[in-house]
């Protein structure tokens, strides 16, 4: 399979995917899939750094649970995909585990493997146990995780509230969010569908070593 055919099966199958959803955001993000897609393949030079290791672990869970036909498309077009870290955050607020434990990939978007403006579709995730600490953007903010358990909390002090996969997660510009894997690495789509270049900014809370030592799926 080339490239052009792995990138465009995947972006269908994700169009498919989000397609058994309603809820806030996903009309959205479906229209930006369905006006930026058919533009041409770009030449991206294909990256894997360490962290896709969580990625091949997903998407073996993926497979255990019977979502075998977005894992395939996923890994066939993994040989063509620039993984790399978002971490626009200080070290000093992000910490460490997270910075060096997480990878995404930008399928439409102005980096992407097909190019868009002001709008970004990709995949993204992280390791078992890993907090992603509170913070917030300009961009409205979708997340499908295709993994469980996660949990998320939207104010600071609160406690993670846990799902499983496949829940839709709509974040409003600026809202507050934070969310933590359990056992299972986080993966997911991803979509921002405006303001993607102003950046995005840490909400500092006490609490995040409480947070990261809590492993109530251990």
């Amino acid at each position: 399979m080339n490239r052009e055919i792995a990138i465009r099966n995947l972006i269908d199958e994700i169009e498919t995917y989000l397609g058994r959803f309603d809820g806030p955001g996903i009309a959205d993000v479906r229209a930006g899939i369905a006006r930026w897609k058919g533009g041409p393949i770009r030449e991206v030079t294909p990256k894997r750094i360490k962290q896709v290791a969580h990625v091949d672990a997903a998407l073996d869970w993926m497979d255990a649970h019977g979502d075998r036909s977005l894992a395939s498309a996923i890994r066939a077009a993994m040989p063509y995909l620039e993984w790399m870290a978002y971490d626009p955050y200080p070290r000093e607020l992000i910490g460490d585990v997270y910075a060096e434990n997480h990878t995404m990939a930008s399928l439409i978007g102005e980096g992407g493997q097909i190019g868009a403006t002001n709008f970004d579709l990709g995949l993204f995730g992280f390791g078992p146990n890993i907090l992603y600490r509170d913070h917030r953007h300009a961009a409205p903010e979708l997340y499908v995780p295709l993994t469980a358990p996660h949990g998320w909390r939207f104010k600071s002090g609160e406690p993670l509230n846990w799902h499983s996969s496949h829940q839709p997660q709509w974040n409003e510009p600026w809202a507050q969010h934070a969310f933590k894997a359990g056992p299972n690495p986080y993966f997911c789509v991803f979509g921002w569908t405006k303001d993607i270049n102003v950046p995005a900014e840490m909400v500092p809370c006490d609490d995040w070593p409480a947070l990261e030592a809590d492993n109530p799926h251990a």
